[in-house]
């Protein structure tokens, strides 16, 4: 369900920027544009496009050996930016619950969004693994996050890191 939804969004993405010259769609993504997300059961993956730290875990003996570093690629972060400014961050509160109930565990979003000389970080803790929200604004949230989330868990470098130490259920 989460990768349909994925694919679901980058289509949307995809379908937007059909219309116009991906030139334009390039021109118009702000050159301070940044972000960074926290993902995952209790938020133990992140990723920051400004230093392309990309980390797998921070629940390992080790966490130094799921740490690596990407740089988007033009096309992924004019994905990211259409569904961030789809989403219009500023319209949610710093600290935000999508309504999606409790799971144990749980999970955490931290989103950050840098641009235009301001940044705005929406945090959501101790949410539901599910990933379905009882209304369409937590649902956008939930689906952005998870579509940026599937788009960096899908990059070689992701993949060249090792296996979870800890499986959660």
């Amino acid at each position: 369900m989460k990768k349909l939804i994925a694919i679901a969004l980058a289509l949307i993405c995809v379908l937007s920027m059909a219309g116009c010259n991906t030139q334009e769609v390039a021109d118009s993504i702000h050159e301070d544009f940044s972000f960074s997300l926290t993902w995952g059961v209790y938020g133990i993956s992140s990723y920051d496009s400004q230093t392309g730290k990309l980390v797998k875990t921070t629940d390992a003996t080790n966490p130094e050996d799921y740490v690596t570093y990407y740089k988007l690629t033009k096309e992924d972060k004019e994905a990211i930016y259409n569904l961030l400014t789809s989403l219009d961050v500023n319209s949610y509160p710093d600290i935000y619950d999508p309504q999606n109930g409790p799971s144990a565990p749980d999970a955490t979003l931290i989103l950050t969004v840098r641009m235009n000389g301001e940044t705005k970080t929406i945090k959501a803790e101790h949410i539901s693994l599910r990933f379905v929200s009882e209304d369409e604004k937590g649902q956008l949230f939930l689906d952005t996050c998870d579509a940026i989330s599937d788009m960096l868990e899908s990059t070689e470098e992701w993949k060249a890191l090792p296996d979870y130490e800890n499986i959660y259920e």
